[in-house]
Formats: C-alpha cells, structure tokens, sequence
C-alpha cells in the first residue's frame, strides 16, 4: 500500500506553488482599462507639471518621462500581482538599477512620486483613489504657486572699475533694495566684481540702469536664485 503520509514540507511546497502559479489574472480588456487609466492620468500630471513649473529651464522630456513611469508602474503592479515568484524576480531585478540623474528641483521628486502612486493605483484597480488623490494634489499645488513668492530672492553681479568707489556702489544698492547680502567678492588689475543677494523694492529694478549711468558701474546683471547656482 502506498504511503500517503504529508509532511510540512510538503503542505509549504504546495502552497507557496499555489501563489505563485501563472493563472492569467487580468483580462484584455482590464489591462487596457488600467493602462489607459494611467495614460489620462499621466498627461493630466503632465498639464499641471507644465502650468505650475516656477523652475529655471522645462524640460519636457521629463515631463513626457512621468507619463510613462505611471504606465509602466502600472504594468509591473499587474505582472507581479498575485505571483509570488514574479514579484521576487522583479523585487531582484530591480534592486540592481542605479539611477544617476541629477534632480535639481525638489519639486520635481514630487510628480515623480505622484506618478508611481497613480500607477500603483491603477495596476490594482484603485481607480477612485488615483482619481481623487490626483484631484487633492492637484489643488494643494495650485494653491502653493498660484502666486510669486514675494520673498523671491535675485542674485546681483557687478563688475565695478578700479576707479569706482566699491563702497559708493554697494551703499546705493542698499538704499534701492528692502535686503543685500554680499556673497562673493573677486578682485583682479581691471575691475572688481560682486556678487551679492538681494530683495526687491516692489519688484523695481530701475536701479540697475542707474548703476551704469551714474556710478559708472562695468556691468550689472540681476538674475532670479532658484537656490542652486547652477540654476541660474
């Protein structure tokens, strides 16, 4: 008579092999639904990127590039959806990617992540909560740039003449400005240039003309700080 004794190891073995069969969970048309759920949810975050950017240069490669993170987020959510094997591979397979480009605005890891929540939703079927959650921080982010922060802070360059007094200057910039703070100073035989950061008097930048006209200023350059110099 044959043995039909079971023992632990095989009640794990079949179980974790009955997690991790290939049984095709969604159907054609779910898996249009949930990739065309990301693709609309995908190009609204590509109109809000593009109205609210307060950055220096767009660029829209990257904000083609969120597009496509949601889909794919959403793809890689239904393959490993219910496939335990699946989801170790793709947990491996993953872990040795190295992602090296630069993010300069904060603000950008934002989408970035709001693109892989929508498709972690979608892969899922969550199609309520990525519709509403997309709505929410759509409105938190409008409300947060709808207007020019006031504090804005300029970077002022000057390249004064050797027979220019540096001190004349400087004093006349800070009767123009609500703020000056001097951050470099770099002094050579044919003038001497400063770079200081400043805050505007009611967004007037008159004062500018006026270096060059009376003070006999080389050159004056007034730039927006994003706060990162390559930036600007």
């Amino acid at each position: 008579m044959e043995d039909q004794t079971l023992t632990f190891s095989d009640i794990f073995q079949k179980g974790f092999l009955a997690t991790s069969t290939g049984m095709e969970r969604y159907t054609g048309l779910e898996i249009i639904v949930n990739m065309g759920m990301s693709f609309l949810l995908g190009m609204f975050i590509f109109y809000v990127y593009k109205k609210t950017f307060q950055g220096v240069l767009y660029q829209r490669s990257f904000n083609v590039s969120l597009i496509a993170i949601a889909m794919i987020v959403t793809m890689v959510i239904m393959i490993i959806s219910g496939n335990l094997i699946l989801s170790l591979g793709m947990v491996g397979a993953l872990s040795i990617v190295r992602f090296r480009t630069p993010i300069k605005d904060p603000v950008d890891l934002v989408f970035i992540f709001w693109a892989i929540a929508i498709g972690i939703g979608n892969g899922v079927g969550y199609f309520s909560l990525t519709v509403i959650g997309s709505i929410i921080m759509t409105m938190t982010i409008v409300l947060l740039t709808r207007r020019e922060d006031e504090d804005t802070p300029y970077l002022i360059v000057l390249q004064i003449e050797k027979d220019t007094s540096e001190q004349q200057v400087v004093d006349f910039i800070k009767r123009s400005v609500e703020r000056f703070a001097l951050k470099s100073k770099t002094v050579n035989p044919a003038y001497t240039e400063v770079t200081a950061e400043v805050k505007l008097l009611k967004a007037d930048t008159s004062f500018i003309s006026e270096l060059e006209q009376t003070l006999r200023v080389r050159k004056a350059t007034l730039v927006s700080y994003s706060g990162d110099l390559a930036q600007t």
